[in-house]
C-alpha cells in the first residue's frame, strides 16, 4: 500500500500549491513590468536596476541548500507557509522604499522567502502523485510561470500606470500571507524513516550530493536547465524595457504585447509540453529530454528573427513561438528531476537545482544583458540569450541518453512505492 494521499485531496494540494506559485511567479516579474516608473523616482543605470534581479537569485540559490537540508528532515508545510509570508510582506515593503538600499534589502528577503517554497513545493506535490503523471502534474504547477510573467506584464496597462509603482507592489504583496494560512494545516505524506547516520548534517548532506551525481541525467537536467533559465530569465527582466527602447512601444503597449504573448504561447506551451511528454514516455523513456532539447532548439531562430527585427509585426508571432517552445520544458525537466532521484532525497535535489540553474541561469543574466546594453546596445545584450538556447538543447539532448537506465535506478532505491 502506498501513503500516497486519495485523489481528491491530492487536487486539493495542487490547487492550492499552485495559487501560492502563481503569486511568487507575479511578485517575480513584476519588478521587470514597473521598471520605467520606478526608474522615475531612482535615476539607476541599466546595471543598477538588473542587480535587483541579480541579488534576488543570489539569496534565492544560497538559501535554497538550507531549505533542502530542512525539508527532507522535518515537516515541510510550516516552513513552506513561513515563507509565503516572508516573501509577501518583503514585496509589499518595496512600496515604503525612500532609498536604493531599502529596494536592494527588500529584494533579498524576497529571495528567502521564495527559496523556502521554491525548493519544498515540488518534492511536496510528488509524493502526492505518481511518476506517470508527474509530467502533467508539474505542467500545472509551473503554468504559474507563464502567467505570473503575463499577469505582471498586463498588470500595469490594465490598471493604469498613474496608480504608480508602489501601489503595484503592495497589490501583489499581500495576497500571499492569506494564502500561506491554509498551508499550515496540510497533511504531511508519509516518509520513510531518517537513517540515524544521516543525523549528522555534514555527513547528510555530502551522502546526499554525492549520490545526485552520479545521476548522469539529473547532472545534464540540471546544466541545460540553467541555460535555459539564463535565456527566459534575461528575456523576461529585460524585454519590456526592450521594445520601449528599442522598438519604440510605450510602456503600456510593451507590457501588454510581453504580456499576451507569454499568457497564450507560455500557457499553451507549458501545457502541450507536460501532456506530450507524459505520452510520449509510453514510447521511450529518454522522451522527457529528447522532446526538451528538440523543443529549445526549436526555438532559436524564432526568438533570433524577433530580436533582430525592427518591424512589429514580425516581433510578435515570432516571440510567441519562441516562447511556446521554450515553454514545452517546464513540466518534463521537473519531472525528470524528481523522478531520477530517490523519494528521501527530493527536497535535496530540488535545491541543488535552485542553485544550479540560477548561478548559472537567470542570476547573472540581468546583470550580464545590462552590462552589455550599456557598452553596447541592448539588442545585443539580448542576444546573449539566444547563445544560451544553444548551450541548453544540447546539453538535454546528451542527457537523454542516461535518462532510462536513472529511472530504473531511482525506481530500485525509493522506499516509496509508486503506484498508478
Amino acid at each position: 500500500m502506498s501513503g500516497r494521499p486519495p485523489g481528491a485531496y491530492a487536487g486539493y494540494v495542487l490547487a492550492l500549491l499552485t495559487c501560492l506559485n502563481l503569486l511568487d511567479y507575479l511578485d517575480r516579474y513584476i519588478i521587470a513590468s514597473v521598471q520605467s516608473l520606478v526608474r522615475k523616482d531612482f535615476p539607476l543605470t541599466d546595471a543598477d536596476y538588473g542587480l535587483f534581479g541579480t541579488l534576488f537569485f543570489l539569496v534565492y540559490l544560497t538559501t535554497a541548500p538550507i531549505f533542502g537540508y530542512l525539508g527532507d528532515r522535518y515537516p515541510r508545510r510550516g516552513i513552506l507557509a513561513l515563507g509565503a509570508a516572508l516573501w509577501s510582506l518583503a514585496t509589499a515593503a518595496w512600496a515604503l522604499a525612500r532609498s536604493y538600499t531599502w529596494l536592494l534589502v527588500s529584494r533579498g528577503l524576497v529571495g528567502i522567502g521564495e527559496a523556502s517554497f521554491g525548493t519544498l513545493s515540488p518534492p511536496f506535490l510528488a509524493e502526492h502523485f505518481p511518476v506517470q503523471k508527474r509530467g502533467r502534474v508539474m505542467a500545472v504547477f509551473f503554468l504559474t510561470i507563464p502567467a505570473g510573467a503575463a499577469l505582471a506584464y498586463l498588470i500595469v496597462p490594465l490598471l493604469g500606470e498613474e496608480r504608480g509603482w508602489r501601489f503595484f507592489f503592495t497589490l501583489v504583496g499581500l495576497p500571499g500571507l492569506l494564502l500561506a494560512v491554509p498551508i499550515v494545516f496540510l497533511k504531511e505524506p508519509p516518509r520513510e524513516p531518517t537513517d540515524p547516520a544521516d543525523r549528522k548534517p555534514l555527513y547528510h548532506i555530502v551522502s546526499s550530493y554525492r549520490e545526485l551525481i552520479r545521476s548522469r541525467s539529473y547532472l545534464f537536467t540540471n546544466l541545460g536547465y540553467a541555460a535555459l533559465t539564463f535565456a527566459i530569465g534575461g528575456m523576461a527582466f529585460w524585454m519590456p524595457r526592450y521594445l520601449e527602447t528599442i522598438k519604440k512601444i510605450s510602456l503600456e503597449d510593451s507590457n501588454r504585447l510581453t504580456g499576451g504573448i507569454v499568457a497564450g504561447a507560455g500557457l499553451l506551451g507549458t501545457l502541450a509540453g507536460g501532456f506530450a511528454g507524459d505520452l510520449l514516455m509510453r514510447w521511450t523513456r529518454r522522451a522527457y529530454l529528447l522532446f526538451s532539447g528538440l523543443g529549445v532548439l526549436a526555438a532559436i531562430p524564432f526568438a533570433w528573427v524577433a530580436i533582430v527585427s525592427g518591424d512589429r509585426g514580425t516581433f510578435a508571432p515570432c516571440f510567441a513561438l519562441a516562447i511556446f517552445f521554450l515553454f514545452l520544458n517546464t513540466g518534463p525537466l521537473n519531472a525528470v528531476i524528481l523522478s531520477v532521484t530517490p523519494a528521501r532525497l527530493r527536497a535535496t535535489a530540488v535545491a541543488a537545482n535552485i542553485v544550479i540553474i540560477h548561478i548559472l541561469g537567470d542570476a547573472p543574466s540581468p546583470f550580464l544583458i545590462g552590462w552589455v546594453s550599456d557598452r553596447s546596445s541592448l539588442q545585443s545584450g539580448i542576444l546573449l540569450a539566444v547563445a544560451a538556447m544553444i548551450v541548453s538543447g544540447i546539453l538535454l539532448l546528451i542527457g537523454s541518453r542516461y535518462l532510462p537506465r536513472d529511472l530504473e535506478r531511482a525506481a530500485q532505491r525509493s522506499t516509496v512505492t509508486e503506484v498508478s
